[in-house]
């Protein structure tokens, strides 16, 4: 019986086959050759230095605040920024006050300000807050008057 699948091939038949093979591995190298010709060069980059560097130290204070961590120097205060006061003598009154960023609000002596930290006095440029037996005082900022409007008047 003779298989009827089978394709007889001559060696003329072999060799165009071959060419044809060549042929496509040619085209086909060609083609990834030029490809690769045309990517954009690989950029390297720079080595990390050995030795910490201030511009890659991360402040984690402002996680610190939030979870009341004590650091070497104490309790880690929130950050605070006095806007006004309204102080009397005796050191009542009240302080307005912006809370890590948040929007300002008036917060009378004895409030809660953050954090466990406790608003204790207030005076004609400063406000003191308190927790666990530590304070700090925090300034109210003072604006320089600028040059360029103090114009000197000619006279007469």
């Amino acid at each position: 019986m003779r298989n009827p699948l089978r394709l007889p091939l001559t060696l003329s038949g072999w060799v165009s086959l071959a060419k044809l093979a060549l042929y496509t591995c040619t085209v086909g190298l060609a083609v990834w050759f030029i490809l690769k010709l045309s990517e954009p060069a690989p950029t390297v980059a720079p080595a990390m230095q050995n030795a910490p560097s201030a511009q890659f130290r991360m402040d984690q204070s402002a996680e610190a605040r939030l979870l009341g961590v004590e650091t070497e120097g104490g309790l880690t205060p929130p950050s605070l920024q006095l806007l006004g006061v309204f102080a009397s003598s005796s050191g009542k009154g009240a302080a307005i006050l912006s809370v890590e960023g948040q929007p300002a609000e008036s917060m009378p002596v004895g409030s809660m300000v953050a954090n466990g930290w406790q608003l204790d006095e207030v005076g004609n440029n400063f406000a003191v807050i308190s927790r666990s037996g530590q304070q700090h005082r925090i300034e109210l900022p003072t604006e320089q008057p600028d040059p360029d409007l103090l114009q000197r008047v000619p006279g007469g």
